[in-house]
């Protein structure tokens, strides 16, 4: 009788399951492809298949912005013949309710096919590009997402050129499918962009880790070479958090065009070349990458709280970019200085570059860090009007500078700011996986230097002037301060733009300010001479300053003349320099922070 009644319970349980499995809803699919059979149109080719779907009608939805450059991006006006059919090719209704959606009446067909064209004419790192060398693909602009079904797995099969042969991108490959990838959410996708052509490149591992340098049109270089050099600058990066988050990392030069843009284990960067045999561009280079790379911690891991989960239909607005961005700014000369790229005294240039830039910068009187950093949306990453803005880039690596000494003092050289990104980035991504707010960032900060930090967090939140000799002067350094010399100025900059001088920026309190030159006015002559900016230059450097040059311009349908009377030039000054004598403690944290 026992035997019988555990008999009939697994039968039930058995009918139970059956039945469950049988009322559970379809298993749903998204898959896309994309061609490129004509690249000299610059048009990609997009399907995506819906399977499994039962709703009524499906919002398809492409981003506005793309994480990592805080801008609105015109993505949805590169879509082009958009259409929509069932899975047998029937037509199916479909309308666009709003600027990046497209409605589709599915009528609950199980299978949906949309195919559509993406223009790709822009040479910039968020914007894809086509073209008979090379295809670039920025997915925020290439691939729609159901609406409210961001978290829904996704597959990517390129179907390079025909002349083409590979497709290098951060996505994980499909095993057994060629150029076929995999995301386990759109946020992913996004996330990680796609290069097509025929590729060369570098590979090298850390940590067990592979990683690639790939790009197309890379140029004669020693790979050997390039390969080190990379695996020094990660190893150092990585050393900084101690935990490599990622399975594979893929850096992809592009080729020409502006920026890069950092990805959770890839970032995309324009390239113009790798040169090691000369130092100086062999520098810069890594620095550009340095830059990029350690912002796989900072930002996509390490991040303020506004900054994920995103909203791609409009702007993502946070106050804390001058962190994001201008301590990842400070972290690149350090990347450098560690992995033994730079000398001492190149750190202490480089770091220094900032606040010359900062200082010599009259919006730092009128907008803070923290204000440039929610402006970006609207003036754009580096500040608006040098005179009324600041970029958060140079005065959030001043920062960064600033607090990592001020830790290093008030800890007697037993933290920095590099304890400050470890407990963010374990404790706030990986235990609590979430970004931080500002109240946060500071009480971590506060936590690790064991003092109040009032002053540092003001320098981002205020324009308060920066104590560069309280700061610096815990390490034995100093800072130069600017100086008059003996040549003239008149305090314009120019560009030759379309045949045309064209005023970029007159300084507010400059000669040419006082005497009423503004941006875009046209200079027509200086001293009767036909301008160019050179012929400018060498106009205004045969004269002594308190001498008047007359600038001819026009401004609108109006022309117009003025005698300005130039000034000395001054020299913007704020290098960072040794103190002669530095104490016993000053010349420990010196050593603990810049290195033998």
């Amino acid at each position: 009788m026992k035997n019988r009644i555990i008999m009939l319970f697994f039968v039930s349980l058995g009918l139970a399951a059956a039945a469950a499995l049988s009322a559970a809803p379809p298993q749903t699919t998204l898959a896309y492809t994309v061609s490129m059979n004509d690249p000299a149109s610059h048009v990609f080719q997009v399907v995506l298949r819906a399977d499994g779907f039962d709703d009524e009608a499906l919002d398809l939805k492409m981003p506005v912005w793309m994480p990592g450059y805080y801008g609105i991006q015109k993505y949805p006006e590169n879509v082009q013949d958009f259409r929509a059919a069932d899975g047998t090719g029937n037509p199916l209704e479909w309308e666009k309710t709003a600027e990046n959606t497209w409605h589709v009446r599915t009528n609950g067909a199980p299978s949906v096919v949309v195919s559509y064209g993406v223009k790709a004419t822009v040479q910039f790192i968020v914007h894809s590009y086509l073209d008979e060398n090379r295809a670039y693909i920025a997915p925020v602009g290439v691939f729609l997402h159901v609406g409210g079904r961001l978290d829904h797995p996704v597959t990517v099969t390129i179907k390079p050129y025909e002349k083409w042969k590979d497709a290098a991108t951060g996505l994980d490959p499909v095993p057994g499918e060629p150029h076929a990838f995999s995301a386990p959410h759109f946020d992913v996708l996004y996330d990680c962009p796609i290069l097509v052509s025929n590729l060369d490149g570098v590979s090298f591992e850390v940590g067990g880790v592979p990683h690639s340098f790939v790009g197309w049109n890379l140029g004669d270089f020693d790979h050997d070479v390039l390969a080190s050099d990379l695996r020094r600058m990660v190893e150092a990066a990585v050393s900084i958090i101690g935990e490599i988050p990622y399975k594979h990392y893929t850096f992809l030069a592009v080729g020409p065009g502006q920026g890069g843009i950092e990805h959770a284990n890839s970032t995309a960067v324009s390239f113009g070349g790798f040169n090691p045999a000369t130092r100086r561009a062999a520098t810069g280079f890594l620095s550009f990458l340095a830059h990029e790379y350690f912002h796989l911690y900072n930002v996509k891991r390490i991040r303020p709280v506004e900054l994920g989960p995103f909203d791609y239909d409009g702007p993502n607005r946070t106050r804390l970019l001058w962190m994001s961005e201008g301590w990842t700014s400070y972290y690149q000369n350090v990347i450098l200085r560690r992995a033994g790229f730079t000398t001492a005294d190149e750190m202490l240039a480089a770091v220094g570059s900032p606040i010359a830039s900062l200082e010599n910068r009259p919006g730092r009187h009128v907008q803070s860090a923290a204000e440039s950093s929610w402006a970006s949306w609207d003036q754009g990453p580096f500040g608006g009007d040098p005179e009324k803005s600041v970029s958060y880039y140079d005065k959030g690596a001043v920062i960064g500078l600033l607090l990592d000494l001020e830790i290093r003092h008030a800890t007697q050289g037993a933290k920095s700011l590099d304890d400050v990104m470890k407990a963010l980035y374990f404790e706030f991504h990986k235990e609590k996986n979430r970004g931080f707010t500002e109240a946060e960032l500071k009480n971590v900060c506060e936590r690790i230097a064991g003092a109040p930090l009032d002053e540092i967090f003001d320098y981002a939140n205020t324009t308060k002037p920066l104590d560069y000799a309280r700061y610096l002067g815990y390490a034995g350094l100093e800072i130069e301060p600017p100086r008059e010399l003996d040549e003239p100025d008149a305090g314009v900059v120019v560009r030759d733009q379309n045949g045309a001088l064209v005023v970029t920026r007159v300084g507010r309190d400059s000669p040419a300010g006082r005497a009423g030159l503004a941006a875009k006015d046209v200079i027509l002559s200086v001293d009767g001479a036909a301008a160019d900016a050179a012929g400018m230059k060498k106009a205004i450097d045969s004269k002594r300053p308190g001498e008047t040059v007359v600038f001819r311009y026009t401004r609108g349908d109006e022309e117009k003349e003025v005698s300005i009377v130039l000034s000395k030039r001054i020299d913007p000054g704020y290098r960072i320099k040794r103190k002669p004598n530095p104490t016993p403690e000053e010349t420990a944290i010196l050593k603990g922070w810049l290195g033998k």
